[in-house]
């Protein structure tokens, strides 16, 4: 989809691996998991995840796409 390939990350919330793909505004190696995500999204809206973690589908929740 994205052309970048996936890769391993830490989640910057919990700490589980996850795999998705590196957002500018993150440190290196972390990225969101969904279940982080989906919790972020419902309590705080789909624009702060964004913000914290970039695109649902492209760089985290992605399930169209192998590692």
């Amino acid at each position: 989809m994205n052309g970048t390939p996936t890769r391993r990350l830490t989640c910057c919330v919990c700490g589980e691996p996850c795999q998705g793909r590196q957002w500018w505004n993150r440190d290196t190696g972390y990225g969101l998991c969904q279940a982080c995500g989906d919790t972020i999204t419902l309590t705080h809206g789909a624009a702060e995840a964004e913000d914290m973690a970039g695109k649902r589908g492209v760089h985290w929740d992605i399930k169209d796409d192998k590692p």
